[in-house]
């Protein structure tokens, strides 16, 4: 038998060539009718689960394609509003799907100002409350769908929590963890006084389980004409992952 057929490799045609080569190999060895039964019966499912796959793989890669060019679309309309001597942008992957999150940073750059977070579901923009941090920075774990909300706030100290989000943008609190400077020097997680030495190794659990990247303005882009025309065309030179936080 002649397997050098000039034919394309998709899913399709290697359930055939297996099946061609099963074929061919229990008509001229002896099979037990039980054995041989089974083998046909297992050949027709994986035909028919390679069949599936082909027609409906790239339905799914076309769907995901659409949904990220109305999210883009958003993310570049959003953009044109915003005064470009104030604001940089950037993309980058919360979550595992392939529609990156748009993050708004703003250079200048106080404790005061929070980084914008937004994603597209259903159709709208969602800004991701809490998501944001102080000096115009975006604190997260890159598709963990997690982000921790950083500030300090004068007179009383450093403030972090975690927070996760939902596909809808909904937050969830995860845990929040207080540095206190005034009047005296203390430690709180979810409120409650702990000791230094709990703080910290609270801490760097959430960072084991959340490794946190940095989003400012070093690795933000400009709010440029030609930056934002391109964001549809060729999205993928703006996803950042950001720097070690």
């Amino acid at each position: 038998m002649n397997f050098s057929l000039n034919i394309l490799y998709s899913p399709l045609t290697l359930c055939l060539k297996k099946t061609s080569v099963l074929n061919y190999i229990s008509y001229n060895t002896p099979i037990h009718p039980i054995i041989f039964y089974l083998s046909q019966r297992i050949l027709v499912a994986t035909l028919t689960l390679c069949m599936l796959f082909t027609l409906f793989a790239p339905a799914a890669n076309v769907n995901a394609a659409s949904k990220r060019t109305k999210a883009l679309t958003a993310y570049q309309k959003k953009l044109k509003k915003l005064d470009s001597k104030i604001y940089k942008f950037a993309l980058v992957y919360l979550d595992k799907d392939s529609i990156p999150e748009l993050v708004i940073t703003s250079k200048e750059s106080t404790h005061a100002i929070y980084g914008e977070i937004y994603t597209y579901n259903n159709g709208k923009l969602k800004n991701l409350k809490y998501a944001g941090s102080d000096f115009g920075q975006f604190i997260y774990s890159p598709k963990k769908s997690a982000a921790c909300n950083s500030s300090w706030i004068n007179g009383y100290g450093a403030v972090s929590t975690f927070y996760r989000f939902s596909k809808t943008g909904k937050s969830t609190k995860l845990k929040r963890f207080d540095a206190i400077v005034n009047p005296k020097t203390s430690y709180k997680i979810n409120n409650k006084k702990v000791s230094k030495k709990k703080y910290y190794a609270e801490y760097k659990k959430m960072e084991k389980k959340y490794p946190l990247k940095q989003i400012s303005l070093k690795n933000a882009f400009n709010l440029t004409t030609k930056n934002i025309k391109n964001i549809t065309k060729n999205y993928k030179s703006f996803i950042v992952t950001g720097a070690k936080y």
